[in-house]
């Protein structure tokens, strides 16, 4: 009977737990008798080697080591093959179970609903292998034993009843290890494989970086213990878990893959206190399941082509003020990410392909690929080495593999994607609820603000409040945001209407806003996403001008030879903004075009090629393009004609600043609203400025009043302005 008081991993504990696992093994010699044994198991040892790359098997005994004698009857339903490995002195020899061959048809049968799941196991196989160290029988021990118990025949239960005398006395410690250390919910890190069976549901809790408090569920299908390898274990001593996850794909959900390491550690660990947990040992097991399952839905719901609200971190912490300003805007989108993630068939989530690595269903004695390797080979001399044959997925199989090759990824054009580009949520698998719980609690996207792909947290995306505000308080003269509204909204409602007569050419509305400095074109753009809820992708042509001085002539060569449709310029940073910008169907803005689109001469080669390639892609844009700048007759004549609206704004008046002044002074509410009065407002309209500059200095002053924890007064403007423009007012 295990003590109720746990082991400690100490040189005590360990004589114990070496005690119980002797006598293990002594209570299995009893239960199988020695006149069985010989009558059905045949041992083979390890003998002198004939090439590099095999063992060789003999019935002998080695001279230097004392085993019992051994039957040469060639008829044994049980081959047992034993290697032969020096010990730490060098001086003797010890015996290590190597594997056991089960060659008895019906055992064979009995141990295929066994091990049903593992390594792939086919029945129509003659051959049937297990390797030392026999971990497949420990994880399913239960259901070992059960078959036992409920075999008719008396001839079959025998050799079965054998069979688990061998293979329990070589896992006598695991068992031990599972009665003293295990049931009272601690482990060692050399016994970690017995906590994580293939096919066991595991937990593994938020990494440091994540602001969320829930984890990820996965299902185990592979556990890579270090002690099989004693020279790996000594450089890296850790275990590695080779789980099953869902995950969305850009297309369809599916199975995914997912590694984790789990590094060593010394003495006993508590099992709920590991990084990866099964579910068996979580704490408050039933709360995380329903907070995932929740996560889950969420993400299914997220899948495709979103426009969404991402908060920062700490969010919890900061005032609502803060919270909105440190909110970015993101998309969602899979698949067009260059860190997509690539899927299996959503079936092998509940039915995930298990592997051990110790059952195999090959000759032991068969020849390696490219035949054996004699003892005097020269390891200077090149070896031959056969091609490894193309798998025939769809042909029947017939072949002694050990481990089949894994069927290829699910990629969109696969006939059983059922998902679309746009996320369709008519056309979205329904997930059951194990798929659901474990959908991962990240998504790819991209971040608007900083331009630049990433992960993003299921918990912190939220839905964009539609704010119509900044467009209300755009300052412009009478009928500018009425006709850019109208070609807006007509371009949204009736696309084609700016089509060209060439299908698929045109479609998209280019406006080109033109005028001084501060005077509102920038926030026109981004005032009209926000109106259309629609979101605003910023292109930087100075990138693309200096990525086209940066190409090699041999590429430049290679497009112009190319007649395929898909060339290496998709890779360009331009074809893929506006792919991605149409895609999106966001609005595309390009600050300041005049710099790099201007009309081409033969001083600038690569800005002409710039203005070639954009007039390209501006050709079949389809969506909003805003063209911003100071100098609107320097644009290359071609561009100017593919412009369907310009805006030119004129300076500001005296209206226009009082608006603008008004417009920013009131933006905080409360005991920080400002303090300007009306006759300080008509003071401040009368100085000649542009709009970019009250914006700069409103926001100084704003930072210096919060310093004393008070709204705006006219006095800090005025030091404000003082200081930073040399004005006196």
């Amino acid at each position: 009977m295990p003590s109720d008081k746990p082991l400690q991993d100490d040189d005590e504990s360990y004589s114990i737990i070496e005690r119980l696992a002797d006598a293990i093994r002594i209570e299995d010699d009893l239960h199988a008798g020695t006149e069985d044994r010989q009558r059905l198991v045949q041992d083979l040892y390890e003998g002198p080697k004939k090439c590099q790359c095999c063992l060789n098997w003999v019935h002998e005994m080695p001279p230097d080591v004392e085993v019992d004698q051994d039957n040469e009857d060639c008829t044994y339903p049980l081959i047992v093959r034993r290697r032969v490995l020096a010990t730490m002195n060098g001086n003797k020899k010890r015996i290590e179970l190597h594997s056991i061959e089960i060659r008895h048809p019906q055992v064979r049968e009995v141990l295929f609903d066994v091990f049903e799941g593992y390594d792939n196991l086919v029945k129509e196989v003659k051959f049937l292998i297990f390797k030392a160290p026999f971990r497949p029988f420990f994880w399913r021990w239960d259901r070992f034993n059960a078959a036992i118990d409920k075999e008719e025949s008396e001839v079959v239960k025998t050799i079965l009843i054998q069979l688990r005398s061998l293979v329990r006395a070589d896992l006598a410690e695991a068992f031990a290890v599972k009665d003293e250390l295990v049931s009272h919910g601690i482990i060692t890190f050399k016994h970690l494989w017995t906590i994580f069976p293939p096919g066991e549901l595991v937990y593994e809790t938020p990494r440091i970086t994540r602001q969320s408090n829930l984890g990820d569920f996965f299902i185990v299908t592979e556990v890579e213990a270090p002690h099989d390898d004693p020279e790996r274990y000594q450089r890296h001593p850790r275990y590695y878990l080779f789980c099953t996850g869902t995950s969305w794909n850009g297309s369809s959900f599916g199975a995914t893959n997912d590694n984790i390491s789990l590094s060593s550690f010394k003495g006993t660990r508590k099992i709920a206190d590991m990084r990866v947990v099964p579910v068996k040992y979580l704490e408050d097991a039933a709360a995380i399941k329903t907070q995932c399952l929740e996560r889950g839905r969420r993400h299914h719901e997220l899948a495709g082509i979103t426009y969404k609200a991402y908060l920062p971190e700490k969010a919890d912490e900061m005032s609502e003020s803060e919270r909105k300003q440190h909110t970015n805007r993101i998309i969602l989108d899979s698949r067009n990410c260059p860190r997509r993630t690539f899927t299996r068939h959503l079936s092998e989530v509940n039915k995930p392909q298990l592997y051990t690595e110790l059952i195999t269903q090959a000759p032991v004695d068969a020849a390696p690929p490219g035949g054996h390797r004699p003892l005097e080979d020269n390891p200077l001399r090149p070896r031959y080495r056969q091609p490894i044959p193309v798998h025939d997925h769809d042909a029947p199989y017939d072949e002694p593999y050990a481990r089949p090759p894994p069927r290829p990824l699910v990629v969109e054009d696969d006939p059983m994607a059922t998902g679309t580009e746009d996320g369709d949520k008519n056309k979205k698998q329904v997930l059951d609820e194990l798929e659901l719980l474990l959908l991962s609690s990240y998504m790819h996207g991209y971040c608007l603000k900083e331009r630049k792909w990433d992960d993003f947290e299921v918990d912190r995306i939220i839905d964009v409040e539609k704010n119509t505000k900044p467009f209300d308080s755009l300052v412009l003269p009478d009928g500018y945001k009425d006709l850019i509204l109208s070609f807006v909204e007509n371009q949204l409602k009736d696309g084609e209407a700016f089509d060209d007569v060439i299908n698929g050419k045109g479609g998209g509305l280019v406006m080109l806003l033109a005028g001084d400095p501060g005077v509102g074109k920038t926030m026109t753009a981004e005032s009209v996403a926000e109106k259309i809820h629609a979101p605003l992708v910023k292109m930087e042509l100075s990138d693309l001008l200096k990525d086209e001085r940066d190409r090699m002539p041999e590429r430049r060569r290679r497009d112009s030879r190319s007649r395929s449709p898909v060339s290496s310029r998709d890779d360009d940073e331009l074809t893929r903004t506006f792919s991605l910008a149409a895609k999106w169907k966001a609005v595309l803005l390009i600050d300041e075009c005049d710099m790099y689109l201007e009309k081409r001469s033969d001083d600038s080669p690569e800005r002409n090629r710039l203005v070639a390639r954009f007039l390209r892609e501006l050709e079949y844009y389809p969506s909003l393009l805003f063209l911003t700048t100071n100098r609107e007759r320097v644009l290359d004549p071609a561009i100017y004609s593919r412009i369907h609206l310009t805006i030119n704004y004129p300076a500001l008046d005296l209206s226009s600043r009082l608006a603008i002044w008004k417009t920013f002074l009131g933006m905080e509410e409360g005991e920080f609203a400002s303090t300007v009065t009306d006759e300080e407002f008509d003071t401040l309209a009368s100085i000649e400025t542009n709009g970019r500059r009250i914006k700069n200095i409103t926001k100084t002053a704003r930072m210096m009043a919060k310093r004393y924890d008070r709204g705006i007064t006219f006095e800090d403007i005025r030091n404000v302005m003082r200081i930073t423009e040399g004005l006196q007012i």
